[in-house]
């Protein structure tokens, strides 16, 4: 479902598009195969590809709009840059603003850019390239960035090459150009969002809780990659910094899920691309937005 109503205000899914290239048994730490087996009546072919042992992962950005202010959350891997040696990321061209377009929405309508985290297929969009220089694809937004994981990421290039291309051309220039606000745990948009810190994957990465009327929709970033996380809650990944930090974090948000009827919005969750929680005698079970 790419358009949702949460009390006032409305959320529309923007995607860019659908990766498989990712292998479950090099992208989870620890994993299990023998753990999927239960699961493979539904996580198969949308979920999980079984004679590839590869995830399917959606890359998505979420459109919230408050009734005040226009929010964009993460944006995606982007055009044009510098991704390998990720070659399906590389010099990417996908239709993604005609895209926000035809959602009624356009560059110069965003108010805030919100990203959960600073890894690459998180920040792409938030730059374009012009004249040959990285330059703010939203004209008029402010980019709201976590303080922690701004200043982690500057002070400790990461090891990847990918990671560091994305931070130098998707959020340094921003920064440059003022267009950028370092926030805190806590930090609200208009009342109806909040920033809540969930360390583990990144050190400052973020999950978004909007709040409007009785309703409640968490944006997860990468705190939650993929469906087989609920049942799998200790399931990490390859790219996650603190692997065990990043389970605490998981377990944490889905247990509010459970308890308060969240709606869990992750970053890269397949359609229908949203569930709600619930407890199990094991860990969770996710119920599928219909």
């Amino acid at each position: 479902m790419d358009h949702l109503t949460i009390g006032d205000a409305s959320v529309v899914r923007i995607e860019e598009m659908v990766d498989s290239t990712f292998l479950a048994a090099n992208f989870f730490m620890p994993f299990d195969p023998e753990a999927l087996q239960p699961h493979l009546h539904w996580l198969a072919p949308r979920y999980y590809i079984p004679d590839r042992g590869a995830l399917v992962f959606s890359m998505h950005a979420w459109i919230v709009k408050t009734g005040r202010h226009t929010v964009l959350i993460d944006t995606c891997v982007g055009n044009d840059k510098e991704r390998m040696p990720r070659t399906h990321w590389h010099h990417l061209q996908t239709p993604f603003l005609e895209r926000l377009r035809a959602a009624g929405a356009t560059p110069e309508s965003i108010d805030y850019v919100m990203c959960t985290h600073l890894h690459a297929d998180h920040i792409g969009w938030n730059t374009v390239l012009r004249d040959g220089r990285w330059v703010p694809t939203f004209p008029n937004a402010r980019y709201l960035f976590a303080r922690i994981e701004y200043d982690h990421w500057q002070k400790n290039p990461d090891p990847s090459p990918i990671r560091r291309a994305a931070f130098l051309d998707s959020a340094l220039p921003v920064v440059e150009a003022g267009r950028a606000d370092m926030i805190e745990d806590g930090h609200q948009v208009d009342a109806a969002l909040t920033v809540e810190l969930a360390p583990g994957h990144t050190p400052g990465n973020v999950c978004i809780r909007l709040r409007s009327g009785s309703q409640e929709a968490i944006f997860a970033g990468d705190t939650v990659h993929h469906p087989m996380q609920a049942y799998e809650v200790d399931w990490s990944t390859v790219a996650c910094t603190d692997r065990v930090a990043a389970a605490a974090s998981r377990r944490k948000l889905l247990e509010q899920c459970a308890e308060r009827g969240s709606l869990l919005l992750p970053a890269h969750f397949p359609a229908p691309y949203g569930a709600y929680v619930r407890a199990s005698r094991k860990g969770f079970e996710l119920r599928w937005l219909s």
